[in-house]
Parts: C-alpha cells; sequence; structure tokens
C-alpha cells in the first residue's frame, strides 16, 4: 500500500466532524449511560477495592514508603489483578462502543442500540484476551501518564507527578531525554489504539492488527501525523474555548442574578458534553483510519475514501439541529453523576478554609530558581526579595558527617558530574558549580545557608534528606549543626523519612516538624508530625479536612498551575510550597478564606477538569 491511499487533511478530518455531527440521539443515550454508569457505579467500586487490597496488606496508608508492602501479600495481590480486569473491561468496552458507533455511522447502518450490542458480543467471543489485556493497560494506566485521557474513563486522573516533570525540565539536556522519552511512549500508544479499531473492521487477532498499526503510521508519513495533530490542537482548543465561554456565560448570570448552584450545574453537564463529544470525535477519526487502510466501504457501495459518500441512512439537517436541541438533557444524568466525583480531588468554589490561619503560606521551592539556582544563597536572597513566607531548603549528609544544601544526590543534572553527594567530602561538594536557568552558583554547607537567611530575615522550611547512606546517628548530627549555627529559632523542618521525622520529635520535641509525603492513599499516616506536606497530585480537600481535624497543617508541594492554586486555596490548604511565589500570592490574595464566588471560579474549575478529561 502506498501512502497515496490516505486522504487529505480535511477530508479526513471533515469526515469525522461530519459524522459526529449527525450523530443519532439513541447513540448519545447510550454513550451517556455508560459514562453515568462507570461513573456512578464502576468508578467507586475501583475505589473500594484498591482500599482492599491496602488494608489485606495490613495498612491503613499508602504511601511512597510503604507501596511494596502491598506486593508481599497473596490476598492484596488478588485484589490489585481482579481490580486490573475491571479497569480493563471498563475501558475496552467504552472505546469498543465508541468505535462500533463510528464504524455502523460510516457504512450507513440505521441508528441501533441492537447492533451495537451485537458487534460488542461478536468482538467478545474473539478470543482477543491476551493482547486485550495488553492494549488496556496501554490506555487506561499508560496514557493517562503521557496526558491522553479521552479513552480511559475510569483512570484519566492518572498522571505522573508534577514534580517528576519539574526536576527533568531543571536543564535543557534533562528536558530533552524526557522529551524523547515521552515521544517514544506516545507513538506505542498510538499504535495501540489504532489496533482496536484495525482489528474492528477486519474482524482479525489484535496481534495482526497491531502489525497493521504500525504499517499505517509508516505509510501515513506527516500528513497522518499532522491531521492528527490538528485534531488534538481542535480538542484542546475547544475544551479551553468551552471552559472560557461556560465561564463568562456564568459571570454575566452573577453580575444580573445571585450566584446559584443551577448555574455552575448547567455550565458543567454542558462541558461534560463537549468532553464525552470529543472522544467520540476522536473514535470516528480512528474508525475511519481503518476503512481507509484496508480501502474498505464507506458506505454500501463506495469504495475507499470519498469525502463526498451519503453520511448516514436517515439522517437529515433537521434531524441533526434536534439531536443537538435536545443532547444536553440526554447528558445530564450522566454529568450530574460525574461531577460529584470531580468534586472530590478538586473543590467546590466557595468552599472557606477550615484553618485558624487568616491566610495560606507561600513558600518558595528551595528558594527562588528564576532569579538563582535552586539551594544557594543566590536562590534564597531572589526569594527575599520576591517576599515568600518561608523558603523551602533541602539539605543531606556528605561523606565526611557535614551537611550541604542540595536535592540532588547526584550532581549530574545540575553540575555535570556523575558524583553522588554521599560518596563526597563537604569541601569537595562546596567547591562544585552547578547551572541552571541561565544562573551559576556553588552549593552552601547547611551553616551557611541558615545564616543567610537569618542574616536577611527569611524564616526557613528545613528539609533533611535521607538517601540511606548517611553517617550513624545523622539526625543527632543534623541537630548539632543546626544548634551550632542558631538554626532552630524561627524555622520549621520536615523530611520524606517518616523515622527521622519521628526521632527529631523525640530528641527535640519542641520543634515544630512535619512529614512529607510524595504518595498517599487512604488516611493519612499517623507518624507523630505537627503537620503535613503533600505532593499535590495525592492531595485532597478529605486530607485537609482530616488533618486540622487533628490540629496540624497541610502544605502542598510543588504547585506552580494557577488553576492547581487556586483549587487548593478554596480547599482550605495552610501553604503552597511553589517556584512561582508572585503568582500564589496573587491568587492567595484574592482568595482569602471565606471569600465568596469571584470572577472566573468556574471558568477556573473547568479549565483544571479539562486537563485531567481531555488530552
Amino acid at each position: 500500500m502506498s501512502k497515496s491511499v490516505f486522504p487529505p487533511l480535511t477530508a479526513l478530518l471533515g469526515r469525522s466532524i461530519r459524522q459526529l455531527c449527525i450523530l443519532p440521539l439513541r447513540y448519545w443515550f447510550l454513550l451517556g449511560s455508560m459514562y453515568t454508569v462507570l461513573a456512578v457505579w464502576v468508578s467507586p467500586l475501583i475505589s473500594r477495592l484498591l482500599l482492599a487490597a491496602v488494608h489485606q496488606a495490613g495498612l491503613d496508608t499508602v504511601t511512597d514508603r510503604t507501596m511494596s508492602t502491598i506486593f508481599t501479600s497473596p490476598v492484596s495481590l488478588g485484589i490489585l489483578a481482579g481490580t486490573f480486569l475491571i479497569v480493563s473491561a471498563a475501558t475496552l468496552l467504552s472505546f469498543a462502543t465508541m468505535l462500533i458507533i463510528a464504524d455502523l455511522q460510516f457504512t450507513g447502518q440505521p441508528p441501533s442500540i441492537t447492533a451495537v450490542a451485537r458487534r460488542l458480543l461478536r468482538l467478545a467471543k474473539k478470543g482477543y484476551r491476551p493482547g486485550a489485556l495488553i492494549i488496556a493497560a496501554e490506555l487506561a494506566l499508560l496514557a493517562p501518564l503521557v496526558g491522553y485521557t479521552l479513552f480511559a474513563p475510569v483512570t484519566g486522573n492518572l498522571g505522573i507527578p508534577p514534580f517528576i516533570g519539574r526536576e527533568y525540565m531543571k536543564t535543557p539536556l534533562s528536558a530533552l531525554l524526557l522529551i524523547s522519552v515521552a515521544a517514544i511512549v506516545v507513538v506505542i500508544i498510538y499504535a495501540s489504539i489504532l489496533t482496536m479499531p484495525f482489528a474492528l473492521v477486519r474482524n482479525q487477532t489484535l496481534g495482526r492488527s497491531f502489525i497493521d498499526s504500525v504499517r499505517a503510521i509508516r505509510q501515513g508519513g506527516i500528513r497522518l501525523a499532522l491531521a492528527f495533530a490538528v485534531a488534538a490542537l481542535g480538542a484542546i482548543l475547544l475544551s479551553r474555548g468551552g471552559a472560557w465561554l461556560l465561564g463568562q456565560a456564568v459571570d454575566a448570570l452573577n453580575s444580573r442574578f445571585d450566584h446559584t448552584t443551577l448555574a455552575v450545574t448547567a455550565a458543567t453537564l454542558v462541558f461534560t458534553f463537549l468532553s464525552l463529544a470529543t472522544a467520540q470525535g476522536f473514535a470516528n477519526l480512528f474508525a475511519g483510519e481503518a476503512r481507509i487502510f484496508y480501502k474498505m466501504p464507506f458506505v454500501s457501495t463506495v469504495t475507499g475514501f470519498n469525502v463526498h459518500a451519503p453520511l448516514a441512512r436517515g439522517t437529515d439537517v433537521r434531524s441533526a439541529l434536534r439531536t443537538a436541541v435536545v443532547i444536553v438533557l440526554v447528558c445530564s444524568t450522566g454529568a450530574a453523576a460525574i461531577q460529584p466525583a470531580v468534586a472530590t480531588t478538586q473543590v467546590s468554589e466557595t468552599a472557606p478554609s477550615s484553618s485558624d490561619q487568616e491566610q495560606a503560606l507561600v513558600i518558595g521551592h528551595r528558594g527562588y530558581d528564576s532569579g538563582g539556582v535552586e539551594n544557594t544563597l543566590g536562590g534564597l536572597v531572589a526569594a527575599g526579595v520576591m517576599k515568600t513566607d518561608l523558603v523551602e531548603a533541602d539539605f543531606q549528609q556528605t561523606s565526611d558527617g557535614e551537611f550541604v544544601a542540595s536535592h540532588d544526590t547526584n550532581l549530574l543534572v545540575l553540575a555535570g558530574k556523575n558524583q553522588n553527594i554521599y560518596e563526597m567530602t563537604a569541601a569537595e561538594v562546596t567547591a562544585t558549580t552547578v547551572t541552571m536557568k541561565g544562573h551559576s552558583s556553588t552549593i552552601p554547607t547547611m551553616t551557611a545557608y541558615v545564616q543567610k537567611a537569618r542574616e536577611i530575615g527569611m524564616p526557613l522550611l528545613i528539609e533533611l534528606k535521607v538517601t540511606g547512606h548517611e553517617n550513624p546517628g545523622y539526625v543527632e548530627d543534623f541537630l548539632a549543626e543546626l544548634d551550632a549555627a542558631d538554626g532552630f529559632n524561627g524555622n520549621i523542618f520536615h523530611s520524606l523519612n517518616p523515622a527521622a521525622v519521628e526521632k527529631i520529635k523525640i530528641l527535640r520535641p519542641d520543634l515544630r516538624v512535619g512529614l512529607t509525603i510524595g504518595l498517599l492513599y487512604g488516611q493519612l499516616p499517623t507518624t507523630p508530625c505537627d503537620f503535613y506536606v503533600i505532593e499535590q497530585a495525592s492531595l485532597t480537600p478529605e486530607m485537609i479536612e482530616a488533618a486540622h481535624g487533628q490540629g496540624k497543617d497541610v502544605y502542598s508541594w510543588t504547585v506552580n498551575g494557577e488553576l492547581s492554586m487556586r483549587a487548593l486555596l478554596r480547599s482550605g490548604v495552610d501553604g503552597i510550597v511553589t517556584d512561582r511565589p508572585d503568582l500564589a500570592q496573587a491568587n492567595r490574595d484574592e482568595l482569602a478564606p471565606g471569600t465568596d464566588y469571584v470572577e472566573g471560579d468556574v471558568r477556573n474549575r473547568l479549565l483544571l477538569e479539562s486537563r485531567s478529561r481531555q488530552l
């Protein structure tokens, strides 16, 4: 097959959009009902099963430190396996349903839910189970990690924690590595997505269809890649534009009438439909490509790709308009069911803070890296100029027992030296030049950093980094060096290592010490501490409420997006660790605890949802 079988860009996209615009009402009802079931029944079931796996492993909480424990329990492993099967079934069912609807439209079949069910049963009887599980894993687990969530209805909130991407974007070389790996993953996912429609239209095995999908990607060349790039851009613009317009509409209504839940609900219903329509539009695109690749007819005797072929029998402009009018009503039940689930992970736009603190703290992450290299004196001074409330700084032990300011254990990324700090002396580390965002500096000792902070009047959130290569009695050494530098006065402390947190509290109960958590599922850990520092991807309003019920504050890290900042501030978070203190300060001042609806609340919430529910 030559590349000439692929149609012009406008024809490929146009056909898919036309099919979407005249999609019969009964198909919208089927899709809305399916997603309602997934939201109301399947998603809560998956959550309960995951918690059961945690409890069967003897845990109340899963963190990055305790995750491996789950895999030591046979019962927990069995529950996880069952959960994966449910996730796989939900993912494949929703994707296959959309593809079948698209294919029935392309071949001019009369609208029929029964026909969809028959095709689904035929697909299930083909015995695709081994290959289907691989496809499901890539769609439901791998794809969300690179931001593709259209066909992951129950796992769309999965994603790589933002702080991981931040670490790789510190230098051009590490950023290039991250982008290269992501590009490879995207190609793999794209080939996997094409496998399903290829198997559907040819009624062949998934293995053979995957080979064909790779051929299609190669033969389609730049034209096919461009078509899907334009489609993806259009979907993003539709999502962002829809959120903006709906937010503007709610703001306009609120300026004339009292802000009511009805306006917010209506905007959410429309936005939910846009999300569903985008997914179906891409399913049309994939199903159309499968027929093009195999030179199969679109409608009756039409062969190849004919953009002028009739669409689906029994459809006309009038029916399309009728469908457009009632679509929101059809999807209302599904959207109303989905929205409460979203609200538990994001926040209500009017939720006040439950903390006694008047405003959330703005904490400079490792200083201010746009004004100096992270964890250096330059970054510290730059944060002072930005007037952050505190500066978070990382300290770890060298081979000779001293402590230096550095987040990275290995100096390759910032210094170009493949050396570990725990294998170097303090003199060797402090002689090392680190470079970031056009700034260069040397690594300071903890004593120098603490003294400089006291000199400029900047309180610190001091992290003790535990690498596993510390000298015996490292906690005592850490406290002794701080004591000698007068580092206790006005500063607070935290660590990712629960044992270190507990040891500090035992040795110095007068200090304010927090537990830092990179990944959290379930209840808050019971480690004795005064506050929690939780990575934003794991933090929920329920966790904040639970911590406040214990009289403990919650800080979130590393929050650089405005939408996330606003959501966390609405939820009553007590502090935001950020690389963008100016943005955090502006939003904090606008969204003080108890603030009622402000202009743009709905727009921001919908934009935040679109980030986890769109491309």
